[in-house]
């Protein structure tokens, strides 16, 4: 569970120090927990990356850095998502074999959501005109029909939108290494929030030839959920817990609370606490300074 925390954290410094700006540890942790915190309070995860960004501005790195390392780092997310779908579908099939036809539905959907967003990621980043050109293309489209309006401001967003993707894919041709090492961080970070349905499944059946079948219906359900908006990720988490690890313990129920309080509200409660820290650390330093003056 902290190392869902402080993987993100290195993952985002080691893409920051990929562009020459390099911030310490802590600071790596704090926009982790700044975008888990707001993520899991906003809807559909919403708040998270801009908090993050205001974090990470504050430092002294620039807007525009900024915005291109939080995206690429949502990429390296994804594809890490996907590489550990792909190891659960190939190594351990008949886990998949284990849940319901809707929980399969599920698990395709978010499959396919994953690729998805992978596939308009490196479009908009190597296919930029492409996709920038169908867009504008489809702003005129609306603002002909009275559905859309100053369509001109609209248009320099976009303007703006292809100038930072061109800039992502120059990051990425120029910083392979680094790119690299955020993905295992990324990597990392899956693993460890999986790792804590095998370290509770463990100690309470103890059975160590089912960890990998663990971890597989754990697997199946980060892909199955990650694509349903927060609060409704959460619920249908449970349903693919209690549904794919039916097969595999004897009270999914209470192994699925016992998981989910570790991973998902104690992280939350963790990043809260960090993210109050610093407000109130900042806020005393702004009553420190005034006093002063």
């Amino acid at each position: 569970m902290v190392g869902f925390i402080v993987f993100e954290g290195l993952a985002v410094l080691q893409l920051c120090k990929a562009f020459g700006y390099k911030e310490k540890v802590k600071r790596g942790i704090v926009y982790s927990a700044v975008d888990i915190y707001f993520s899991a309070i906003t809807p559909s995860a919403t708040g998270g990356q801009p908090a993050s960004a205001m974090c990470m501005m504050q430092d002294g790195i620039p807007g525009a850095v900024t915005t291109i390392v939080l995206l690429l780092n949502l990429t390296l997310y994804t594809i890490a998502i996907i590489v550990i779908g792909a190891v659960c579908f190939i190594f351990n099939f008949d886990m998949f074999r284990h849940f319901s036809i809707w929980s399969k539905y599920m698990i395709l959907i978010g499959c396919v959501v994953q690729f998805v967003l992978l596939t308009v990621f490196l479009l908009l980043v190597y296919k930029e005109k492409i996709v920038t050109k169908i867009a504008n293309t489809g702003m005129k489209i609306l603002h002909k029909l009275h559905l859309m309006k100053n369509i001109e401001k609209r248009q320099a967003h976009l303007v703006e939108v292809e100038r930072q993707y061109k800039e992502c894919a120059a990051a990425i041709k120029n910083n392979k290494a680094a790119v690299f090492k955020a993905f295992i961080f990324n990597l990392l970070q899956r693993i460890s929030l999986i790792c804590v349905s095998v370290c509770v499944y463990m100690g309470v059946e103890g059975n160590i030839k089912r960890a990998f079948d663990v971890f597989s219906a754990q697997g199946y359900v980060v892909l199955g959920s990650n694509s349903v908006p927060i609060p409704g990720a959460v619920g249908a988490a449970d349903y693919l817990f209690i549904d794919g690890f039916g097969g595999i313990l004897k009270d999914p129920v209470s192994i699925e609370l016992l998981s989910r309080g570790i991973s998902f509200y104690c992280c939350i409660i963790i990043c809260g606490i960090i993210t109050l820290g610093i407000y109130c650390t900042k806020a005393w330093k702004g009553m420190k300074q005034k006093k002063k003056c």
